[in-house]
């Protein structure tokens, strides 16, 4: 079995075996139901333009509906609001309206006490005859002159007193002023440690001391007692030519007089033996024997 088409030929041969009237036939039986799918799918546009107009207002119907459905409840909720706001007003008026009430409940009840006070007051005097009541007011106006001068007495006192106060605090407070710069400069001026590094100690010298240089010249400076831990030790001057350096030791060696061993003696073994190492304020009375 093969796929060719007919010739031209062949399919005249075939046309003229076929009788007209059959031919006829066929033409308008296919005409005819060519005719009724025309008609069928023009009735089925026909039905689904008719349908879709339906839904269409339909939409337009329900949109409509619900337009004045939000208009109601917009409407009804601006009532609502308005309600509420005279609702709110109200409650503050009754709010402000039981204050002012209750703040005069107050005031009636104050006038009242007063009433029944001077009522009283008036009873008490009524039983009272002019003579006892002109002694009473003569006694009184005595008692209120008596204490107005006592009053004006005590105010003068007590302006002295604040003035009195005012200069103590004042005198109180250049003490303690007085005593934290004594404090600074006993810190300053007493042979406080410095320094201690290994066997060496910087204490710092209470006063200002006089040297006198290989040349003769004499320099005077603030100093630090430097002392090695044996006890030996001396000055460290500051010379404006030299800077900083330890005093020399003096020619011959460092010897002290007979009396200053003496006075060393006496005061250490007073301090340290007799006072159990307590410096006192006689303890510290200077000796000078080169003024």
């Amino acid at each position: 079995m093969t796929n060719e088409q007919p010739s031209h030929d062949q399919i005249t041969d075939i046309l003229t075996q076929v009788h007209s009237s059959d031919l006829l036939t066929a033409f308008i039986h296919a005409y005819n139901q060519e005719q009724a799918e025309s008609e069928e799918q023009q009735t089925i546009h026909e039905l689904y333009k008719q349908n879709t107009a339906d839904e269409i207002q339909i939409l337009k119907s329900q949109l409509e509906a619900e337009k004045r459905l939000v208009a109601s409840q917009q409407e009804s909720l601006a009532q609502q609001t308005e309600d509420l706001k005279k609702a709110a007003k109200a409650i503050e008026d009754a709010q402000t309206l039981a204050k002012a009430t209750t703040a005069q409940l107050n005031q009636i009840t104050t006038l009242k006490q007063q009433l029944e006070a001077t009522q009283q007051a008036v009873r008490e005097l009524k039983q009272l005859n002019p003579e006892k009541l002109k002694e009473q007011i003569k006694r009184t106006k005595e008692a209120n002159v008596k204490a107005q001068s006592r009053n004006k007495k005590l105010m003068l006192e007590a302006k002295e007193y604040r003035k009195t106060i005012a200069h103590h605090e004042q005198r109180y407070n250049e003490c303690i002023n007085k005593i934290r710069q004594q404090k600074a400069e006993l810190e300053h001026n007493t042979g406080a440690g410095l320094y201690h590094k290994g066997k060496d100690h910087l204490i710092i010298w209470p006063q200002k001391t006089k040297m006198e240089r290989p040349d003769g010249s004499i320099f005077e400076s603030r100093s630090l007692l430097y002392l090695h831990q044996s006890g030996r030790g001396g000055l460290v001057t500051f010379d404006p030519e030299t800077g900083a350096q330890l005093c020399a030791a003096p020619k011959g060696g460092l010897r002290m007089a007979d009396e200053t061993i003496e006075y060393a003696k006496d005061w250490l073994f007073t301090v340290n033996e007799l006072q159990d190492g307590v410096v006192h304020d006689k303890d510290m009375i200077p000796v000078n024997h080169n003024l």
